[in-house]
Parts: structure tokens; C-alpha cells; sequence
């Protein structure tokens, strides 16, 4: 039904112009949208796209994109997607500012569809504007799309002589953020830390808890903006993040017939116009669908004046694992199995022996088991797990964790929940602790592979070379470890977490019925924030925070 309603809709039928303009906004918006979230198309989408009139909306010739001439049917395309910001503190009639800048490579031959974000502060030198760098998003400000394009493939990934090639340009403003969200039923997202910031103090107010949770419009694109007390890279992660938490949610022909595109459509502009250029990409896009998103990483560092920067070869490395991404090899477990011919008391020791922490760690059980009493009072029906060893360089953030509960899609309490933060000394980087009574939860599906480590088999979701989750189920609660929005901790550290995963207390039971005690996650609740005992069933064990075994 859904396949005869988008034939029918883009049909030769005589359609309106300006609704010619929206039926390619539609498709074209909603395939990309598609290739972002990693699902697959019907079929009878292409004839769907083969039917349609296109007639784009462009960007204004003064300031219109340089970009470079369509490429063969089938061949490689690169686009880059530009998120504009204006803030009502600006003025009405300001200019917007390019807040968020990602080139996308649609490849059918390529093992996946790479996205390389590039950072709004990186300094770099603008064309016309003398040889002092400027941070990159002073290029839109100074000379709209044309500048940026620009820039990007004249003096940052190419040259004058050799341009980066750039097919094609998709800007949307912040405002059509909330809006997508909503239209979506809101998002799922893992929020590593407590982010909060007061009215009126000079920046954007949030007051977002940490943890696994249901976020809509206003304060999903707050947390995604957020970087009042972090920076520009880090949450570059935490925009990368919550994409991939939105592909998990997002379902392909809904986001292409609903209401979504439709709610977007007036704050996008894009240079792709024709019809051979739109059916070109419309149809690249069908055939790699299926294929996973790989993000490239740009290694960077921090000026003093605030910026960011850069050098010649890791910026020639990311153009070059962008353009041919390299198979991904996942990291070892370091745990292998003795050969069957030779079991002999040495090889059974060694398999049964757990490795050495690293040098980075340290065994913090105490800690562990106080952490765990802290969140304990707010959780109930789920025993609460946290891992015996901790960085070393690391500390327990008591007032970001907390027990709380899950809202469904109705925003009615439904799953209880908890959440341990850790601090790593790096401002903005923590990694977290999760479980809950949630035996489903969509985050799951971003799992590609597995391992054992003492004992349990944790599911992995990895990046690139690194880790960035993983999971463990047991019969009645799904738990998981988060590695930092930057990934900073290495796989070893990441296994030697899960190692020492055990349970540090009880919670009180579950109430009967819905399973929910009924208390809502507010945006605004922090849970316990206290130390010590309190509040711990009265069978735990005080003195190790442990409560018997069922």
C-alpha cells in the first residue's frame, strides 16, 4: 500500500510547480535521510524516483556553491551537508552561521558510506582574506556557500591546482532539528553526563540528566548543541552519536511518505537541481542503502586562542580513508583458546587466569560498591552492576548518576534504570555504566559482533579500531559499558571493565502491575546525590555495598 501511495504520488500526472518542488524535496530529502540511517528501500521506490519531475530550490546566484560537475551514472558522488544556526539573539535578518559541517561519500563500490565531519573551529585559511587563519565557519559568514566550498576544496583537503571534489550541497537550519525529532516520535538516545546550564546564563539553558532516555524537539537539538564546558569535537561525537542512535529508530518509507520531510522541507536549500543530477543521485542512493556508515576522524588538537587545528597529513590521511575507507579490523579480546592436543595443568591455568589490568586502571571495588548505594534508593527490581576496576586518572560523578526510569513512547514511566558516570580528568569525557529492566532496547541493534570475557558473552558495537559499547543481558536486565564520546578508552581498558562487571547491590523490589513505580524521568532530576548506605535494602551488606545472591 505504501509502495502505490509514493508511485501515485509522483506520478506524470500534472502537478502544481511548486508542488513539483516539493515531491523532489521529498524524495531526495527522504533518501538521504534513508542512507544516513542505514536501512534498506523498497523496490518500488525507484520507480517511484524515475517518475518524479525535478525542479530543486537553489541557493541565491550571488553566493551559489562551487561545486563540481555531476558525476557518471553510478559513479561515486560526495555531498556536503551544512547545519546552519541562527539564534534569535542575532537579530531578525542575520545572517545564519555554518555550525556543523559534514561531507558524506556515496560510493557503490566502497565497503561503506563514509561521513567526515570537519570541525567549525578548525583554522584554516579563507581565499581572499589574507594568509592569517580564520576558523572555518567564518567562511559562510564571510561569503556564504561559495566561500565555504570554497575553501574546503581549494586550501583545507585540495588545492588550486587539484580541487577536493564536491558533487553537490545540502544546508538545513537548526530549526528543522526539533521538528524532524518530533515528527519521528522523539529519539532514544545514551546521555553520557548530566549536561546543565541556568536561565539567563549566557549560553542556551539545558538540564538534561545522564542516561538512556526518550528525547524530543527542544531537548534533543539543546544536547546536541550543547558545548558551553566541552568543545567543538566532542560534540561533533555527541552529534555523531545520536545519528546512530537515530538509525536504529528511524523506519526508511515512513521517513520518506510521512510528515517528516514535509515538517523540514522550508529549511533546506540545495545545489542539486536537474533531472539527470537529481535521478543520479536519488538512484546512488537506492543502491547503497544497505551498506553501514563509517566516520572518518580527523585527528586534531586545541589552540590556546580556543580554536582548533590541524596539519597537512592528517588532513591528507582523512581525505584518503574518506574517499577509499579501509576494511575495518576489529579488535582482539587478547583471550585465546589452548589447542585441544595440548591441555595440559599449564595451558588450563593460563586460559582460567585473568589478565593484568592496564597500566592506565586500577581495582576500586569500594568505590565501585559506593557508587552503586547511590543510585540504589532509586532503582527498583534490577540488581545493579559496576565494574570493580576504574581508570586510574578517573573519578565517580555521584551527582550524574542516578536511578531513574524510562519513559515509552507515550512518556509514561514503563522501564526502571540506572546510571553510573565516570569522569576521566578530560574536560567532557565520561564514560558510563547502564542497566535496565528494558530487555529490548533499540540501542542493541548498533551490536556487530560479540566476545567473552570472564565468563560472559558481551555484545560490541564497535568504531572503527575502537570500542564503543558493550553489552550484556542477562535473563531479567540488559546492561551496558559506554566508552567516551571521544572513545578515549582502548579496547583493553574497555575488556577489563567488562571483566570485572559484578553485582555491588540489590534495589528494592519491583512494584506489581506495569512493573513502573510511577515516578516520570524529569529532564531536569539528577536521582540520589548523596554517599554511603542509605537507603539500601536492609539485607546488603554495608561494609561491600553487595547484596546476597538470589
Amino acid at each position: 500500500m505504501v509502495q502505490y501511495c509514493v508511485v501515485q504520488a509522483f506520478s506524470r500526472s500534472p502537478i502544481p510547480r511548486p508542488g513539483r518542488r516539493l515531491a523532489v524535496r521529498l524524495i531526495l530529502s527522504g533518501l538521504l535521510v534513508v542512507v544516513l540511517s542505514g536501512s534498506a528501500v523498497a523496490g518500488g521506490m525507484e520507480l517511484a524516483v524515475d517518475k518524479v519531475i525535478p525542479e530543486l530550490p537553489n541557493f541565491a546566484l550571488p553566493q551559489a556553491p562551487v561545486t563540481d560537475k555531476p558525476a557518471d551514472p553510478g559513479s561515486p558522488q560526495t555531498l556536503l551537508l551544512t547545519g546552519l544556526d541562527h539564534r534569535y539573539a542575532d537579530g531578525k535578518g542575520a545572517p545564519s552561521r555554518s555550525d556543523t559541517m559534514m561531507l558524506v561519500r556515496l560510493d557503490p563500490k566502497a565497503n561503506a558510506t563514509t561521513m567526515l565531519s570537519l570541525p567549525r573551529d578548525l583554522e584554516v585559511t579563507i581565499p581572499g582574506y589574507g594568509i592569517t587563519p580564520q576558523k572555518l565557519n567564518a567562511a559562510w559568514a564571510l561569503g556564504g556557500p561559495r566561500l565555504l566550498t570554497r575553501t574546503i576544496r581549494t586550501t583545507l583537503l585540495g588545492t588550486e591546482a587539484e580541487p577536493f571534489r564536491i558533487n553537490g550541497v545540502v544546508a538545513i537550519r537548526f530549526d528543522a532539528f526539533s521538528k524532524a525529532v518530533n515528527e519521528l516520535g522523539c529519539i532514544y538516545t545514551d546521555v553520557d553526563r548530566k549536561y546543565f546550564v541556568a536561565p539567563g546564563a549566557g549560553y542556551a539553558q539545558i538540564d538534561q540528566p545522564a542516561g538512556y532516555q526518550l528525547l524530543c524537539g527542544q531537548a534533543a537539538l539543546a544536547y546536541v548543541r550543547f558545548r558551553h564546558s566541552d568543545s567543538d569535537i566532542t560534540r561533533e561525537a555527541r552529534q555523531a552519536n545520536f545519528l546512530a542512535d537515530m538509525r536504529t529508530q528511524v523506519d526508511a518509507q515512513d521517513a520518506i511518505t510521512g510528515g517528516l520531510i514535509k515538517a523540514i522541507t522550508p529549511y533546506v536549500q540545495t545545489s542539486i537541481q536537474g533531472n539527470r543530477q537529481t535521478l543520479r543521485i536519488a538512484k546512488l542512493l537506492l543502491g547503497i542503502s544497505g551498506k553501514p556508515t563509517k566516520r572518518v576522524k580527523l585527528a586534531t588538537s586545541f589552540t590556546p586562542d580556543g580554536g582548533v587545528s590541524t596539519t597537512p597529513d592528517a588532513l591528507a590521511r582523512a581525505a584518503r580513508q574518506f574517499l577509499n575507507p579501509p576494511a575495518v579490523k576489529k579488535p582482539s579480546s587478547t583471550t585465546k583458546k589452548a589447542s585441544s592436543s595440548k591441555k595440559t595443568k599449564t595451558s588450563k591455568k593460563k586460559r582460567s587466569s585473568t589478565p593484568a589490568l592496564p597500566a592506565t586502571m586500577m581495582t576500586d571495588t569500594a568505590g565501585a560498591a559506593q557508587i552503586a548505594a547511590t543510585v540504589a534508593p532509586d532503582v527498583r527490581g534490577l540488581p545493579i552492576y559496576v565494574p570493580g576496576a576504574r581508570l586510574s586518572a578517573g573519578t565517580y560523578a555521584p551527582i550524574d548518576s542516578r536511578g531513574y526510569e524510562i519513559l515509552d513512547k507515550h512518556r509514561q514511566p514503563k522501564w526502571h534504570a540506572y546510571r553510573v558516570v565516570v569522569g576521566t580528568n578530560q574536560a567532557g569525557e565520561y564514560y558510563g555504566i547502564e542497566g535496565t529492566t528494558w530487555k529490548d532496547p533499540p540501542i542493541l541493534q548498533l551490536a556487530a559482533g560479540s566476545v567473552r570475557l570472564a565468563g560472559r558473552t558481551w555484545r560490541v558495537q564497535y568504531d572503527g579500531g575502537r570500542i564503543r559499547r558493550l553489552f550484556w543481558q542477562s535473563p531479567h536486565a540488559t546492561y551496558w559499558i559506554s566508552n567516551t564520546l571521544g572513545d578515549d578508552l582502548t579496547p583493553r581498558e574497555m575488556y577489563a571493565l567488562a571483566r570485572s562487571f559484578a553485582r555491588r547491590a540489590g534495589s528494592a523490589p519491583a512494584t506489581s502491575g506495569s512493573g513502573s513505580s510511577g515516578t516520570a524521568t524529569a529532564p531536569s532530576g539528577t536521582g540520589a546525590t548523596g554517599t554511603g548506605t542509605a537507603g539500601l535494602p536492609p539485607t546488603t551488606n554495608p561494609a561491600t555495598g553487595l547484596a546476597p545472591a538470589n
